[in-house]
């Protein structure tokens, strides 16, 4: 009878231990991206004690910068967009900084000037793909289309080929990243969202539109500040609300001790560095092999 009820203790001991561990890693990575998915996953856990969260080098996948750097990288989705693209390059470059643009594509095509501004002014081109689709639901041929297309119309705009990529909506099957790292590219994720993003993003929003969207840029901006840590990767969006928002975030995070980076200077942060040319001059054709190798199902 003592057994069992000693027994009975240690299992509800072990529950008290695993409850404990499981509010307090929501607790600790509430503010992370993922943060419940994380708490509970193993993998997640094993990869930060062993300190192999920030960049997979099998798939040359960069998740998060260090955490010893009071760094943080701001990256702009989704555009070029003609108004916010242009007012987000003039507060950059107002403060002296640099950012990491990931670009559609077929937005590139329409403002060509705006991306060989960005490559001018210091800042760094990704690829975004070309049509902005979920690549996880793509054949692999289609997925490689969609980054070469998008990568042909950033050579054209200013003469570079981009080495970095992010899927749409982060969505993409474990292929993905075996076929980026084939076609010279790193995949690059992110850390916090400011929630910024906006469906009709080209051109001026009334105030009306804008009351529709149900943010601000002060609230994009204060859900930024607040949820921010070191090494962390910042998913924006080329809008209107963002752009008007990046000053407020700029001499907040100054002022709480914060470097804004561009992805390849966080790379070149870690242990061991990563060292990527971002946008490295285009020297003509790239030829691919006639055969692919096979891809495994797992994502």
């Amino acid at each position: 009878m003592n057994s069992g009820k000693k027994s009975k203790s240690n299992k509800l001991a072990i529950l008290a231990v695993v409850a404990i561990v499981l509010v307090g890693g929501l607790f600790w990575l509430r503010k992370e991206a993922g943060g419940i998915h994380n708490a509970l996953s193993v993998a997640y856990w094993y990869d930060r004690f062993f300190g192999l969260e920030t960049y997979k080098p099998e798939v040359a996948y960069f998740m998060r910068g260090s955490r010893k750097h009071r760094d943080v990288c701001f990256t702009f989705d989704d555009g070029p967009h003609e108004s916010s693209a242009a007012e987000i390059l003039d507060a950059l470059k107002n403060e002296g900084l640099h950012a990491t643009f990931f670009v559609v594509g077929i937005r590139v095509k329409q403002h060509p000037e705006l991306v060989k501004r960005m490559i001018d002014e210091g800042n760094e081109v990704g690829n975004h793909t070309q049509d902005h689709l979920r690549l996880d639901t793509l054949p692999i041929k289609n997925v490689r289309a969609e980054i070469e297309n998008c990568a042909t119309n950033i050579e054209r705009a200013c003469g570079r080929r981009p080495a970095l990529l992010r899927p749409p909506g982060m969505r993409f099957k474990h292929d993905t990243l075996l076929l980026a790292k084939r076609m010279g590219y790193t995949t690059v994720g992110w850390n916090v969202g400011a929630k910024d993003f906006v469906p009709k993003a080209s051109g001026q929003l009334t105030p009306e539109e804008i009351a529709e969207i149900h943010t601000t840029p002060d609230e994009v901006a204060q859900r930024v500040i607040d949820n921010v840590k070191p090494g962390e990767i910042i998913l924006l969006h080329d809008n209107p609300v963002t752009a008007r928002a990046l000053p407020k975030m700029f001499a907040a995070l100054k002022k709480d001790g914060y470097q804004i980076k561009t992805v390849t200077q966080m790379l070149a942060e870690l242990d061991p560095p990563v060292i990527i040319d971002p946008d490295p001059v285009y020297k003509g054709k790239l030829t691919f092999p006639k055969s692919w190798p096979k891809y495994s199902s797992k994502t």
